[in-house]
Parts: C-alpha cells; structure tokens; sequence
C-alpha cells in the first residue's frame, strides 16, 4: 500500500511537469513509430533503392531499447532533481523510509516501467525473434540502464536546465549500441565498457550466456559506481 502511495506522488509530480510528462510517454511514440517503419518503411526501401534494412534489424531494435529506457531515466534524474532543489529529499531521508528506501523507490519507479515498455517493444516491434529468457534478460538490463541515467543525470547537474543539456549529451552513449558497423576496433573495445554495446550483443547473440554475463556485469559496475558516488555525496 506504501508503494501504491509513493507511485501515485510520483504520477503527479511527473504530470505537473510538462516535459517530463511528454518524456513518460515518448517510448510508446517510440514502439509505435517503429513498429510503422518495420511494416511500411522497410518494405518500400526494399523495394525502391534494394537497400535491405533487415541486415540492420538488431541495432534497430537496441536502438530502440536503449532509447527507451535512457528516456525513462532521465525522467528520474530530473525527479531527483527537483526533490533537491526543493530540500525534499533531505525530509525524506529522516523519514522511516530513509536515504536508502528514497534511493530504492526513486530508482525503482523508472525501472520498472522500462521493464515493461521492454516487453512491449520486443513484442510490438518485433523485428527480431528472441526466445523468452533474452527478453526477460533484456527487460532487467533496460531497469538497470534506466537506474544508470537517472544517477548520471542526478550527480552530473546541479538543476533541471543543465540537467535538460546533460541529459541530450547523455543520449550520445546509444552510439555505442552501433559500435560493430563502423568496424573500428578501437571503437569496439571502447564500447565494451558502456551499457549499450551489450544491448546489442545481448540482441544478437540471444543464446549466449558468455554475453549475458558480461552484459550484466558492466551495467552493475556502472549503477554500483553511481549509488557509491550518491552516497558519498550525500555525507
């Protein structure tokens, strides 16, 4: 019931925000416009210049993936944000839900909506066919990325405008997910160290659990690393 409580709060603080309440929304905007392009767009593209965009199908639906919970995470960091601006985390945090719990449920609310819109995704757009397991695995390290933003865009800005030009610089990092078609290898190796470059090989390698250890091992480093740095400056 608590949590019921705080996710409605956090409804109406996201509602009475403009921008965030369009950034809330924009991954439906995202699975719908793609979902489009997979039924129409590439057909004709197909058809008219013989360009098979299919080949590319698996960065298409990380991009995707990647969007979407970046989005989500930036939500949350323009949340935090304003409950420091507005000394609300601090009231918080001598609450019996505490610095740890208002972390958790601040976390908690971007990420698991990028759970969801993950699941949706995969199965609207549809462009890939992952077994079940891939998805599931997929969806948890879109929460954790989500999670990841939300902390880089916190402990980055110090108020919502620079938050807004921290978080487009911050949407620079889905170049990575497209690390292997340039064929770089100082690009790739490069990658191997950020979030999205493993979204991609999760995608296209759905099967290996090499790949997903990896995976999700550089998405904990990254949010260990982040909650560290909040709590130390929170001392």
């Amino acid at each position: 019931m608590l949590q019921l409580i705080h996710i409605k709060n956090d409804i109406r603080q996201i509602l009475r925000d403009p921008i965030m309440a369009i950034m809330l929304v924009v991954p439906v905007f995202v699975i719908v416009l793609f979902k489009l392009m997979v039924l129409y767009l590439m057909p004709a593209l197909i058809e008219r210049t013989l360009f098979d965009a299919n080949l590319y199908s698996d960065y298409i639906m990380a991009f995707v993936l990647v969007i979407n919970s970046g989005t989500l995470g930036i939500v949350t960091g323009f949340m935090m944000l304003d409950e420091r601006d507005g000394n609300i985390a601090e009231l918080m945090s001598v609450t019996p839900l505490g610095r740890s719990g208002y972390l958790i449920n601040r976390l908690m609310f971007a990420s698991i909506l990028s759970v969801i819109y993950c699941i949706a995704a995969c199965y609207v757009v549809n462009i890939v066919v992952l077994p079940w397991y891939s998805i599931v695995f997929l969806s948890l390290l879109s929460g954790l990325y989500s999670a990841i933003i939300g902390l880089l865009i916190f402990s980055g800005a110090d108020d919502k405008v620079k938050g807004l030009t921290f978080a487009k610089a911050l949407n620079a990092l889905v170049v990575f997910a497209f690390a292997d078609i340039v064929s770089l290898p100082w690009l790739t190796t490069l990658s191997w160290f950020f979030p999205p470059y493993w979204v991609t090989m999760v995608i296209k390698s759905p099967h290996s659990w090499e790949v997903f250890g990896l995976a999700l091992c550089v998405h904990a480093i990254w949010l260990w690393l982040l909650i560290w740095r909040y709590w130390r400056k929170q001392v």
